[in-house]
């Protein structure tokens, strides 16, 4: 089976959401943001390497926009997804870095 990395985190990017949005770095973010909704506005796969044909080590990022104050933010996640016998799962975040784009006036400073 051959692995097509962009489609592999498409399919994921709902699971690895999830993940992100309970890490310590995006939760006091998100408590600076005053309990505004966040979506996700975008993501982008940056690079990933097969390691044998069900498992995928990846970094992307993905973009988060503030409803209300109309704020955004930028995470990147690094990642490792497998394959069992239907389907691909999440199987580790290794790190998450969060890069406020709003840099002023929007209470996510750095």
């Amino acid at each position: 089976m051959k692995i097509n990395p962009q489609v592999v985190v498409d399919g994921l990017i709902n699971q690895i959401t999830a993940a992100v949005l309970t890490t310590p770095e995006v939760e006091e973010l998100l408590q600076r943001g005053k309990k505004d909704k966040f979506n996700r506005a975008g993501h982008q796969l940056l690079g990933a390497l097969p390691d044998g044909p069900t498992r995928l080590d990846f970094i992307c990022e993905i973009t988060f926009q503030a409803e209300k104050q109309r704020s955004s933010f930028l995470v990147k996640v690094l990642g490792q997804a497998s394959h069992d016998s239907s389907h691909w799962n999440i199987t580790q975040i290794y790190g998450v870095e969060v890069d406020p784009l709003d840099r002023e006036g929007t209470g996510f400073q750095a």
